[in-house]
């Protein structure tokens, strides 16, 4: 069986359950996606046999901006192994791009990486001074 592609939204998802974010309420505070997003992509997943999902019944407590929250369980997701094996995969693919690159290549690549950050950095701290002058 083929590895099902998957696209950045839900690498994002797998990613934030190996680190802990297991529940769609987790995973929209730590991420820019919605609830409904969650919810679709572990539907795909479960059935791709990457995550199990379940709906503990109940409620839970939390703090969410500030607020304490009470509200139904959301839908809580966890790794199948099929599931981290495709993390320890998806871990080790950007890798490979590199191992071809003479020493020359890496030496040019990484020169053109780290201007490209210095010129964020130089971005973000125009940004912030802008922001703080605002504030």
């Amino acid at each position: 069986m083929t590895e099902p592609e998957l696209r950045d939204k839900e690498q994002i998802i797998l990613q934030q359950i190996d680190s802990g974010n297991d529940d769609v309420q987790k995973i929209t505070s730590a991420t820019t996606l919605e609830n409904h997003h969650v919810t679709y992509a572990f539907e795909k997943l479960e059935q791709h046999g990457l995550l199990t999902v379940s709906k503990p019944d109940g409620t839970v407590e939390r703090v969410i901006e500030g607020q304490k929250r009470v509200f139904q369980h959301p839908k809580q997701a966890e790794l199948t192994d099929k599931g981290e094996q495709h993390l320890e995969q998806a871990d080790t693919e950007p890798l490979d791009e590199y191992e071809n690159l003479s020493h020359r290549e890496l030496v040019e690549k990484t020169h053109r990486l780290e201007t490209q950050i210095e010129e964020l950095e130089q971005k973000f701290n125009t940004f912030r001074e802008q922001v703080h002058r605002e504030l």
